[in-house]
Protein backbone atom coordinates (compact mmCIF):
# COMPACT_ATOMS: atom_id res chain seq x y z
CA UNK A 1 0.00 0.00 0.00
CA UNK A 2 0.87 3.68 -0.12
CA UNK A 3 1.99 5.73 2.89
CA UNK A 4 1.09 9.40 3.40
CA UNK A 5 2.14 11.96 6.01
CA UNK A 6 -0.82 13.70 7.67
CA UNK A 7 -1.74 15.80 10.70
CA UNK A 8 -3.94 14.40 13.46
CA UNK A 9 -5.99 17.48 14.35
CA UNK A 10 -7.78 15.71 17.19
CA UNK A 11 -4.48 15.03 18.97
CA UNK A 12 -2.66 18.34 19.03
CA UNK A 13 -1.82 18.38 15.33
CA UNK A 14 0.82 15.66 15.63
CA UNK A 15 2.10 14.12 12.42
CA UNK A 16 0.98 10.58 11.63
CA UNK A 17 1.69 8.12 8.83
CA UNK A 18 -1.38 6.86 6.96
CA UNK A 19 -0.90 3.53 5.25
CA UNK A 20 -3.62 2.78 2.72
CA UNK A 21 -4.18 -0.81 1.70
CA UNK A 22 -6.75 -2.09 -0.79
CA UNK A 23 -8.28 -5.38 0.29
CA UNK A 24 -10.23 -7.64 -2.04
CA UNK A 25 -13.48 -8.64 -0.36
CA UNK A 26 -15.58 -11.67 -1.18
CA UNK A 27 -19.06 -12.81 -0.25
CA UNK A 28 -17.97 -13.25 3.38
CA UNK A 29 -16.54 -9.72 3.55
CA UNK A 30 -12.97 -8.96 4.48
CA UNK A 31 -10.58 -11.93 4.27
CA UNK A 32 -9.82 -13.65 7.57
CA UNK A 33 -6.08 -13.17 6.98
CA UNK A 34 -6.53 -9.38 6.89
CA UNK A 35 -8.69 -9.38 10.03
CA UNK A 36 -6.08 -11.55 11.77
CA UNK A 37 -3.20 -9.25 10.79
CA UNK A 38 -5.04 -6.14 12.02
CA UNK A 39 -5.87 -7.97 15.27
CA UNK A 40 -2.17 -8.85 15.73
CA UNK A 41 -1.14 -5.22 15.12
CA UNK A 42 -3.74 -4.03 17.65
CA UNK A 43 -2.57 -6.63 20.19
CA UNK A 44 1.09 -5.65 19.77
CA UNK A 45 0.17 -1.98 20.24
CA UNK A 46 -1.08 -2.68 23.77
CA UNK A 47 2.57 -3.26 24.79
CA UNK A 48 3.81 0.07 23.35
CA UNK A 49 7.22 -1.44 22.61
CA UNK A 50 9.80 1.33 22.07
CA UNK A 51 11.28 -0.36 18.99
CA UNK A 52 8.04 -1.05 17.12
CA UNK A 53 6.18 1.75 15.34
CA UNK A 54 2.94 2.70 17.16
CA UNK A 55 -0.45 1.92 15.61
CA UNK A 56 -3.00 4.58 16.62
CA UNK A 57 -6.09 3.62 14.63
CA UNK A 58 -7.57 1.51 11.83
CA UNK A 59 -10.30 2.79 9.47
CA UNK A 60 -12.16 0.97 6.71
CA UNK A 61 -14.13 2.30 3.77
CA UNK A 62 -15.98 -0.04 1.41
CA UNK A 63 -15.26 1.15 -2.11
CA UNK A 64 -17.25 -1.53 -3.87
CA UNK A 65 -18.72 -4.87 -2.87
CA UNK A 66 -15.43 -6.43 -4.01
CA UNK A 67 -12.94 -4.01 -2.51
CA UNK A 68 -12.41 -2.29 0.85
CA UNK A 69 -9.88 0.44 1.52
CA UNK A 70 -8.12 -0.07 4.85
CA UNK A 71 -6.27 2.89 6.40
CA UNK A 72 -3.82 2.23 9.22
CA UNK A 73 -2.81 5.27 11.28
CA UNK A 74 0.73 4.94 12.62
CA UNK A 75 3.07 7.25 14.47
CA UNK A 76 5.16 9.26 12.02
CA UNK A 77 8.94 8.90 12.04
CA UNK A 78 10.86 11.32 9.80
CA UNK A 79 13.44 8.99 8.33
CA UNK A 80 14.25 5.41 7.55
CA UNK A 81 17.67 3.81 7.98
CA UNK A 82 18.65 4.50 4.35
CA UNK A 83 17.98 8.25 4.74
CA UNK A 84 19.75 8.29 8.11
CA UNK A 85 22.87 6.61 6.69
CA UNK A 86 22.91 8.93 3.66
CA UNK A 87 23.04 11.96 6.00
CA UNK A 88 25.89 10.72 8.22
CA UNK A 89 29.11 12.68 7.55
CA UNK A 90 32.51 11.02 7.13
CA UNK A 91 33.96 8.90 8.74
CA UNK A 92 30.51 7.30 9.10
CA UNK A 93 28.43 6.02 11.99
CA UNK A 94 30.43 5.64 15.23
CA UNK A 95 30.90 2.07 16.47
CA UNK A 96 28.96 2.73 19.70
CA UNK A 97 26.00 4.08 17.70
CA UNK A 98 26.04 0.99 15.45
CA UNK A 99 26.04 -1.27 18.53
CA UNK A 100 23.16 0.69 20.08
CA UNK A 101 21.11 0.62 16.87
CA UNK A 102 21.69 -3.11 16.41
CA UNK A 103 20.68 -3.74 20.02
CA UNK A 104 17.44 -1.78 19.48
CA UNK A 105 16.77 -3.59 16.19
CA UNK A 106 17.27 -7.00 17.82
CA UNK A 107 15.16 -5.99 20.83
CA UNK A 108 12.30 -5.08 18.45
CA UNK A 109 12.66 -8.35 16.53
CA UNK A 110 12.80 -10.34 19.77
CA UNK A 111 9.57 -8.67 20.89
CA UNK A 112 7.84 -9.53 17.59
CA UNK A 113 9.11 -13.12 17.67
CA UNK A 114 8.00 -13.55 21.29
CA UNK A 115 4.49 -12.71 20.04
CA UNK A 116 4.77 -15.16 17.13
CA UNK A 117 5.16 -12.42 14.52
CA UNK A 118 7.78 -12.75 11.78
CA UNK A 119 8.66 -9.46 10.07
CA UNK A 120 8.94 -10.94 6.53
CA UNK A 121 10.21 -7.69 4.96
CA UNK A 122 13.17 -6.49 7.00
CA UNK A 123 15.14 -3.93 4.97
CA UNK A 124 16.56 -0.43 5.61
CA UNK A 125 13.36 1.25 4.36
CA UNK A 126 11.34 -0.57 7.06
CA UNK A 127 13.73 0.34 9.88
CA UNK A 128 12.82 3.84 11.05
CA UNK A 129 15.16 6.15 12.96
CA UNK A 130 13.78 8.95 15.15
CA UNK A 131 15.57 12.29 15.55
CA UNK A 132 16.89 11.01 18.91
CA UNK A 133 18.34 7.84 17.32
CA UNK A 134 15.60 5.45 18.43
CA UNK A 135 15.05 2.48 16.10
CA UNK A 136 11.47 1.49 15.24
CA UNK A 137 10.46 -1.49 13.11
CA UNK A 138 7.69 -0.82 10.61
CA UNK A 139 5.76 -2.40 7.76
CA UNK A 140 5.44 -5.97 8.98
CA UNK A 141 2.22 -7.81 8.25
CA UNK A 142 0.03 -5.74 5.95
Amino acid sequence: GKVFKARDLKNGGRFVALKRVRVQTGEEGMPLSTIREVAVLRHLETFEHPNVVRLFDVCTVSRTDRETKLTLVFEHVDQDLTTYLDKVPEPGVPTETIKDMMFQLLRGLDFLHSHRVVHRDLKPQNILVTSSGQIKLADFGL
